[in-house]
């Protein structure tokens, strides 16, 4: 039987660390890209139980930033040098750093029942073009997709984790 309290509410709260992002206009969304490989033997007609291998995982969170805000357009896009001027921010290109990977991008929402629902990405960076539609009479609305990135010393330790609460 249906649990409505267990279902996932859509609106929630993106951060960086424990800096909540700007404003968002269209939510965002969760992906997992899974690569499996079936090892195939003479005669399957098919995939067989127990000879499917997973060879890749990539978690990524997206978000739809409403609110671009100069100090925080590095955190959204690597490569990025921000120089302050008087009463203007100036954004220029640079080599990607370890400062342009985000220890951890988080979303925060809830259940039905209001309990709690964590998604993080560990190490997760932006690896999308930046791509603005300007588009006359509407507000510019980037779509920012961060990427969980692995550690050399953790390689098959997958680096993103949901937390729903149960109690």
């Amino acid at each position: 039987m249906a649990a409505p309290a267990d279902i996932i509410l859509g609106e929630g709260v993106f951060s960086i660390g424990s800096t909540a992002i700007a404003l968002t206009r269209g939510g965002g969304r969760f992906s997992i890209e899974r690569t499996y490989r079936p090892i195939e033997a003479d005669g399957d007609l098919g995939p067989v139980k127990g000879r499917i291998r997973k060879i890749g995982s990539v978690a990524k969170l997206t978000l739809n930033a409403l609110e671009i805000v100069p100090a925080n357009l590095a955190k959204f896009y690597p490569g990025l040098s921000a120089t302050t001027g008087t009463g203007i921010v100036t954004i220029t290109g640079k080599d990607i750093e370890d400062a342009d990977y985000n220890d951890t991008v988080k979303w925060v929402g809830k259940t039905a029942a209001g309990k709690a629902v964590t998604i993080t990405l560990d190490n997760a960076i932006n690896l999308e073009n930046i791509s603005w539609d300007l588009i006359d009479k509407d507000e510019l609305v980037p779509e920012i997709t961060y990427t969980a990135t692995y550690l050399e010393s953790a390689r098959t330790t997958e680096p993103w984790d949901v937390v729903i609460a149960t109690a």
